[in-house]
Protein backbone atom coordinates (compact mmCIF):
# COMPACT_ATOMS: atom_id res chain seq x y z
CA UNK A 1 0.00 0.00 0.00
CA UNK A 2 1.49 3.37 -1.19
CA UNK A 3 1.79 5.81 2.25
CA UNK A 4 -0.09 8.78 2.13
CA UNK A 5 1.08 12.35 1.90
CA UNK A 6 1.20 14.32 4.89
CA UNK A 7 -0.75 17.49 4.07
CA UNK A 8 1.69 20.11 5.34
CA UNK A 9 5.02 19.09 4.42
CA UNK A 10 7.82 21.96 6.05
CA UNK A 11 10.88 20.51 5.11
CA UNK A 12 14.32 22.87 6.30
CA UNK A 13 12.46 26.24 6.40
CA UNK A 14 14.83 29.62 6.90
CA UNK A 15 13.73 33.06 7.55
CA UNK A 16 16.33 35.34 8.39
CA UNK A 17 16.05 39.53 8.41
CA UNK A 18 19.96 40.51 8.00
CA UNK A 19 21.84 38.59 10.57
CA UNK A 20 18.68 38.10 12.47
CA UNK A 21 17.67 33.97 12.12
CA UNK A 22 14.10 34.21 13.17
CA UNK A 23 13.61 30.19 11.77
CA UNK A 24 16.38 28.34 11.86
CA UNK A 25 15.89 25.23 9.09
CA UNK A 26 12.70 23.34 11.02
CA UNK A 27 11.15 20.44 9.77
CA UNK A 28 7.22 19.13 9.72
CA UNK A 29 5.03 16.66 8.46
CA UNK A 30 1.55 16.98 9.30
CA UNK A 31 -1.43 13.92 8.39
CA UNK A 32 -4.54 14.68 7.12
CA UNK A 33 -6.87 14.89 9.42
CA UNK A 34 -4.94 15.54 11.93
CA UNK A 35 -4.55 18.32 14.84
CA UNK A 36 -1.22 19.68 14.95
CA UNK A 37 -0.12 21.94 17.67
CA UNK A 38 2.70 24.30 17.07
CA UNK A 39 3.94 25.21 20.42
CA UNK A 40 6.76 27.58 22.09
CA UNK A 41 6.45 31.15 23.84
CA UNK A 42 6.09 34.12 22.59
CA UNK A 43 8.89 35.31 20.07
CA UNK A 44 9.85 31.77 19.10
CA UNK A 45 9.08 32.08 15.23
CA UNK A 46 5.68 30.40 15.08
CA UNK A 47 3.92 33.43 13.70
CA UNK A 48 7.10 33.93 11.40
CA UNK A 49 6.43 30.00 10.51
CA UNK A 50 2.55 30.62 9.95
CA UNK A 51 3.10 33.36 7.76
CA UNK A 52 5.49 31.20 5.30
CA UNK A 53 3.30 28.77 4.83
CA UNK A 54 0.18 31.41 3.78
CA UNK A 55 3.12 33.05 1.36
CA UNK A 56 2.30 36.32 3.41
CA UNK A 57 6.31 36.41 3.34
CA UNK A 58 9.03 34.61 1.77
CA UNK A 59 11.27 32.40 3.26
CA UNK A 60 15.43 32.85 2.85
CA UNK A 61 15.57 28.74 2.43
CA UNK A 62 13.59 25.59 2.81
CA UNK A 63 10.29 24.47 0.82
CA UNK A 64 6.57 23.99 2.00
CA UNK A 65 4.12 22.18 0.57
CA UNK A 66 0.39 22.17 1.60
CA UNK A 67 -2.44 19.66 0.04
CA UNK A 68 0.24 18.57 -2.86
CA UNK A 69 0.35 22.35 -3.50
CA UNK A 70 3.51 24.63 -3.23
CA UNK A 71 3.21 27.22 -1.09
CA UNK A 72 5.28 30.01 -2.84
CA UNK A 73 4.05 29.08 -6.68
CA UNK A 74 0.27 27.70 -6.15
CA UNK A 75 -0.80 30.54 -3.21
CA UNK A 76 -4.07 31.58 -4.94
CA UNK A 77 -5.02 27.76 -5.15
CA UNK A 78 -4.11 27.29 -1.95
CA UNK A 79 -5.76 30.19 -0.26
CA UNK A 80 -9.29 28.64 -1.47
CA UNK A 81 -8.80 25.81 0.45
CA UNK A 82 -7.09 27.04 3.77
CA UNK A 83 -8.84 28.83 6.59
CA UNK A 84 -6.45 31.36 8.35
CA UNK A 85 -7.08 32.83 11.79
CA UNK A 86 -4.50 35.51 12.51
CA UNK A 87 -3.07 35.71 16.24
CA UNK A 88 -4.00 39.38 16.07
CA UNK A 89 -7.45 40.16 14.48
CA UNK A 90 -7.41 43.56 12.85
CA UNK A 91 -10.98 44.16 11.02
CA UNK A 92 -11.85 47.83 9.56
CA UNK A 93 -13.79 49.60 12.40
CA UNK A 94 -16.50 51.52 10.60
CA UNK A 95 -18.24 47.62 9.40
CA UNK A 96 -20.59 45.79 11.32
CA UNK A 97 -19.70 41.92 11.42
CA UNK A 98 -22.35 41.10 8.80
CA UNK A 99 -20.55 43.70 6.58
CA UNK A 100 -16.88 42.11 6.70
CA UNK A 101 -18.20 38.49 6.76
CA UNK A 102 -19.74 39.44 3.49
CA UNK A 103 -16.69 41.14 2.36
CA UNK A 104 -13.88 38.35 2.71
CA UNK A 105 -16.68 36.05 1.22
CA UNK A 106 -16.89 38.03 -2.06
CA UNK A 107 -13.12 38.30 -1.75
CA UNK A 108 -12.50 34.82 -1.28
CA UNK A 109 -15.14 33.82 -4.13
CA UNK A 110 -16.59 30.96 -2.21
CA UNK A 111 -19.66 30.35 -0.54
CA UNK A 112 -20.09 30.61 3.50
CA UNK A 113 -21.89 27.48 3.59
CA UNK A 114 -21.07 27.35 7.99
CA UNK A 115 -21.75 30.84 8.28
CA UNK A 116 -24.93 30.08 10.09
CA UNK A 117 -23.79 27.42 12.08
CA UNK A 118 -20.45 29.22 12.97
CA UNK A 119 -22.88 32.75 14.52
CA UNK A 120 -25.02 30.41 16.25
CA UNK A 121 -22.46 28.17 18.15
CA UNK A 122 -20.10 31.24 18.75
CA UNK A 123 -22.82 34.08 19.26
CA UNK A 124 -21.47 35.90 17.32
CA UNK A 125 -22.67 40.11 17.32
CA UNK A 126 -23.62 40.79 13.19
CA UNK A 127 -24.78 44.44 13.54
CA UNK A 128 -22.50 46.49 15.67
CA UNK A 129 -19.49 48.41 13.95
CA UNK A 130 -16.64 46.43 14.93
CA UNK A 131 -14.70 49.54 16.64
CA UNK A 132 -17.09 48.44 19.78
CA UNK A 133 -16.28 45.12 19.43
CA UNK A 134 -13.68 43.38 22.60
CA UNK A 135 -11.10 41.40 21.71
CA UNK A 136 -13.08 38.54 22.64
CA UNK A 137 -15.83 39.35 19.78
CA UNK A 138 -13.30 40.45 17.47
CA UNK A 139 -11.72 36.81 17.90
CA UNK A 140 -14.98 35.02 17.34
CA UNK A 141 -15.55 37.33 14.03
CA UNK A 142 -12.09 35.93 13.39
CA UNK A 143 -13.20 32.27 13.99
CA UNK A 144 -16.05 32.65 11.60
CA UNK A 145 -13.84 34.47 9.04
CA UNK A 146 -11.51 31.15 9.08
CA UNK A 147 -14.31 28.66 8.97
CA UNK A 148 -17.01 30.08 7.20
CA UNK A 149 -16.38 28.22 3.36
CA UNK A 150 -15.40 25.28 5.22
CA UNK A 151 -12.01 25.14 4.05
CA UNK A 152 -9.75 21.60 4.03
CA UNK A 153 -6.71 23.28 5.89
CA UNK A 154 -6.66 25.17 8.85
CA UNK A 155 -3.79 27.75 10.34
CA UNK A 156 -4.90 29.16 13.17
CA UNK A 157 -2.65 31.10 15.29
CA UNK A 158 -3.24 31.83 18.86
CA UNK A 159 -6.90 30.75 17.76
CA UNK A 160 -8.08 30.54 21.82
CA UNK A 161 -6.74 34.78 22.56
CA UNK A 162 -9.33 36.81 24.10
CA UNK A 163 -12.14 33.96 25.08
CA UNK A 164 -13.43 33.12 28.15
CA UNK A 165 -13.36 29.68 29.29
CA UNK A 166 -17.13 28.60 28.07
CA UNK A 167 -16.04 29.84 24.45
CA UNK A 168 -12.44 27.91 24.67
CA UNK A 169 -14.62 24.29 25.36
CA UNK A 170 -16.71 25.10 22.82
CA UNK A 171 -13.85 26.15 20.36
CA UNK A 172 -12.18 22.80 21.22
CA UNK A 173 -15.72 20.76 20.76
CA UNK A 174 -15.92 22.72 17.79
CA UNK A 175 -12.25 21.36 16.56
CA UNK A 176 -12.71 18.01 17.40
CA UNK A 177 -16.20 17.96 15.48
CA UNK A 178 -14.48 19.06 12.24
CA UNK A 179 -11.71 16.81 12.35
CA UNK A 180 -14.03 14.08 12.68
CA UNK A 181 -15.24 15.53 9.06
CA UNK A 182 -11.62 15.08 7.73
CA UNK A 183 -9.86 19.03 8.46
CA UNK A 184 -6.42 19.31 8.85
CA UNK A 185 -5.74 21.84 11.94
CA UNK A 186 -2.27 23.31 12.49
CA UNK A 187 -2.35 25.61 15.68
CA UNK A 188 -0.32 27.46 17.13
CA UNK A 189 -0.21 28.83 20.98
CA UNK A 190 2.28 29.64 23.84
CA UNK A 191 0.18 27.73 26.41
CA UNK A 192 0.28 24.11 26.40
CA UNK A 193 -3.30 24.00 28.06
CA UNK A 194 -4.56 25.73 24.59
CA UNK A 195 -3.50 22.29 22.82
CA UNK A 196 -3.41 18.99 25.24
CA UNK A 197 -6.91 19.08 25.06
CA UNK A 198 -7.23 18.79 21.56
CA UNK A 199 -3.89 18.18 19.26
CA UNK A 200 -2.68 14.71 18.81
CA UNK A 201 0.77 15.82 18.58
CA UNK A 202 2.96 18.85 18.99
CA UNK A 203 6.14 20.45 18.18
CA UNK A 204 8.11 22.77 20.38
CA UNK A 205 9.75 25.69 18.80
CA UNK A 206 12.31 27.55 20.69
CA UNK A 207 14.75 30.59 19.09
CA UNK A 208 13.70 29.66 15.84
CA UNK A 209 14.16 25.58 15.77
CA UNK A 210 12.51 22.76 16.83
CA UNK A 211 13.50 21.34 20.35
CA UNK A 212 11.04 18.24 20.00
CA UNK A 213 7.74 16.59 18.69
CA UNK A 214 6.08 14.71 20.81
CA UNK A 215 2.80 12.52 20.85
CA UNK A 216 0.86 14.69 23.28
CA UNK A 217 0.16 11.25 25.14
CA UNK A 218 3.94 10.26 25.21
CA UNK A 219 4.36 14.05 27.07
CA UNK A 220 1.59 13.04 29.18
CA UNK A 221 3.70 10.11 30.14
CA UNK A 222 6.99 12.13 30.28
CA UNK A 223 5.29 14.08 33.09
CA UNK A 224 4.49 11.67 35.32
CA UNK A 225 2.46 11.80 38.39
CA UNK A 226 2.43 13.45 41.30
CA UNK A 227 2.02 11.64 44.38
CA UNK A 228 1.71 12.19 48.01
CA UNK A 229 1.52 9.82 51.02
CA UNK A 230 1.01 9.52 54.82
CA UNK A 231 3.06 7.01 56.60
CA UNK A 232 2.55 5.29 59.69
CA UNK A 233 6.14 4.60 60.24
CA UNK A 234 9.63 6.43 59.85
CA UNK A 235 10.30 6.67 56.35
CA UNK A 236 13.71 8.68 55.01
CA UNK A 237 13.54 10.88 51.93
CA UNK A 238 16.75 9.30 50.43
CA UNK A 239 14.53 6.15 50.57
CA UNK A 240 12.17 7.55 48.33
CA UNK A 241 14.17 9.06 46.10
CA UNK A 242 16.30 5.60 45.32
CA UNK A 243 13.01 4.28 44.15
CA UNK A 244 13.24 3.97 40.23
CA UNK A 245 10.83 6.60 38.70
CA UNK A 246 10.47 9.07 41.85
CA UNK A 247 11.98 12.19 41.48
CA UNK A 248 12.04 15.88 43.56
CA UNK A 249 10.65 14.99 46.85
CA UNK A 250 9.67 17.22 49.57
CA UNK A 251 8.53 15.81 53.52
CA UNK A 252 6.71 17.67 55.87
CA UNK A 253 6.75 15.24 58.95
CA UNK A 254 5.21 11.71 57.99
CA UNK A 255 3.86 13.64 54.41
CA UNK A 256 5.91 13.03 51.46
CA UNK A 257 5.06 14.42 48.01
CA UNK A 258 6.89 13.41 45.30
CA UNK A 259 6.61 12.76 41.12
CA UNK A 260 6.91 9.40 39.61
CA UNK A 261 7.73 8.82 36.01
CA UNK A 262 6.84 5.86 34.17
CA UNK A 263 5.52 2.65 35.54
CA UNK A 264 3.87 2.91 39.32
CA UNK A 265 4.93 -0.87 39.85
CA UNK A 266 8.35 0.27 42.12
CA UNK A 267 6.77 2.51 44.26
CA UNK A 268 4.20 0.32 44.78
CA UNK A 269 6.69 -2.60 45.58
CA UNK A 270 8.40 -0.38 48.38
CA UNK A 271 5.66 1.10 49.73
CA UNK A 272 4.23 -2.22 50.91
CA UNK A 273 7.42 -2.39 52.99
CA UNK A 274 5.35 0.24 55.38
CA UNK A 275 2.62 1.32 57.23
CA UNK A 276 0.78 3.67 54.48
CA UNK A 277 -1.82 5.74 55.75
CA UNK A 278 -3.13 7.55 52.81
CA UNK A 279 -2.26 7.61 48.84
CA UNK A 280 -2.98 10.83 46.57
CA UNK A 281 -1.89 10.00 43.08
CA UNK A 282 -2.52 12.90 40.27
CA UNK A 283 -1.37 13.14 36.80
CA UNK A 284 1.33 16.30 36.40
CA UNK A 285 0.50 18.87 34.38
CA UNK A 286 2.28 19.05 31.02
CA UNK A 287 2.95 22.17 31.85
CA UNK A 288 5.95 21.40 33.72
CA UNK A 289 7.57 19.33 30.93
CA UNK A 290 7.43 22.04 28.67
CA UNK A 291 8.85 24.95 30.93
CA UNK A 292 11.72 22.37 30.55
CA UNK A 293 11.88 22.69 26.58
CA UNK A 294 11.30 26.81 26.72
CA UNK A 295 14.89 27.18 29.06
CA UNK A 296 17.27 29.06 27.12
CA UNK A 297 20.67 27.17 26.76
CA UNK A 298 23.43 28.86 28.94
CA UNK A 299 25.39 29.39 26.32
CA UNK A 300 24.37 30.85 23.35
CA UNK A 301 27.15 30.45 19.94
CA UNK A 302 24.93 33.60 18.25
CA UNK A 303 22.21 36.16 18.74
CA UNK A 304 18.99 35.41 17.46
CA UNK A 305 15.85 37.45 17.41
CA UNK A 306 12.83 35.67 16.40
CA UNK A 307 9.45 37.13 15.37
Amino acid sequence: MTPSVPTIQIAGLQKTYGKIQAVKGITISVERGEIFGFLGPNGAGKTTTIRCMLDVIRPTAGTIRVLGLDAQHDTHALHQRIGYLPGDVRLPGSMTGKQVISYFSRLQGLEPVMLDELVERFDVEMKRPLKGYSKGMRQKIGIVLAFMCDPEVLILDEPTSGLDPLLQRTFNEFLLQEQQRGKTIFMSSHIMSDVEKVCQRVAVIRQGEIVTIEEVEKLRQKAGQRVTVEFGDPVSADELACIPGVSNVTSTNHMYHFNVGGSMDALIKALSRHEVLRLQAEEAPLEEVFLQFYEVPQVQTSASVTR
